[in-house]
């Protein structure tokens, strides 16, 4: 949700029309994620809907729903999108239709203590895995990156906070890395983001060694689990074989749009329970 998703509260009771408001909860995947979207409906009680292009939407309607919702992720926001949630439970307790919730703060245990941040990178990461080819046909200049982006400012004033410079800080912090600013040009608007680059040795045995505790659950993981390959491959040298090579370009090709197949097996414990 803090990744791709967003709370909705309505500042009246009433529409222009007459008609009653109640806040709904909204997270969009890639069209490829339909599994997980679906999986997260039927345990948060939301229809997945179709949207333009290649991408989906999770809604949550029913008060019921949202008020589960709200309860779930009570005190485990770690952005500025704190303030959307509470905003939310300040309409559902001021509803008088469930049991009062206490509105906590934002979650400052360390990141590699709970899934928080698996769950960012479900949303807004990428692995990547780039080389070159000698005239034998051999990789070589081979780079195997993470990359998260985040904006830099939430879009709503609020005495909680509108700046995302402190929880990529603590990002950074734990996987070694520096925080880099970026401007880009959207067209109609510039967009202002923060991004953070894995791509050392030490940075990706650190994000290793959190993702396979904290496992990824949209497709995301089956990149994951290939850029890890790659990354074997580049510790063990095997690159600098013809076979390694192979094994390589095989491994890229079969990742982020490029991916074909896919493999939801890892779900299976959630539908279970």
């Amino acid at each position: 949700m803090e990744g791709d998703g967003s709370i909705k509260v309505p500042c009246v009771v009433r529409s222009a029309k007459g008609k009653l408001q109640y806040p709904s909860i909204t997270i969009v995947f890639a069209l490829k994620d339909l599994p997980l979207a679906q999986l997260l409906a039927k345990l948060l009680g939301g229809r997945v809907y179709q949207q333009t292009g290649q991408y989906i939407m999770l809604s949550i309607q029913s008060l019921a729903g949202v008020y589960a919702f709200a309860v779930l992720v009570n005190g485990k926001i770690r952005t500025p999108k704190v303030e959307g949630l509470h905003r939310l439970i300040a309409w559902l307790n001021a509803s008088g239709k469930f049991p009062f919730i206490e509105a906590l703060p934002i979650d400052n245990s360390p990141l590699n203590t709970n899934a928080w941040l698996a769950g960012l990178l479900d949303s807004d990461s990428s692995f990547l895995i780039t080389f070159l080819l000698n005239i034998s046909g051999q990789a070589y200049g081979v780079d195997l990156t993470m990359r998260l982006t985040q904006r830099q400012e939430y879009h709503r004033s609020s005495s909680l906070g509108t700046s995302y410079l402190p929880i990529i800080t603590t990002i950074a912090g734990m996987l070694g890395i520096n925080v880099i600013k970026y401007t880009r040009d959207r067209g109609v608007r510039t967009e202002l983001g923060f991004l953070l680059r894995v791509k050392s040795l030490a940075a990706r045995l650190l994000l290793i060694n959190y993702l396979d505790n904290y496992q990824l659950l949209s497709s995301k993981r089956l990149d994951y689990l290939a850029w890890r390959t790659a990354h074997d491959i580049v510790c063990s040298k095997a690159y600098r074989t013809s076979e390694g090579t192979a094994q390589l370009l095989a491994l890229k090709n079969s990742i982020n749009t490029k991916r074909t197949t896919f493999d939801w097996s890892h779900l299976d414990k959630y539908l279970e329970s």
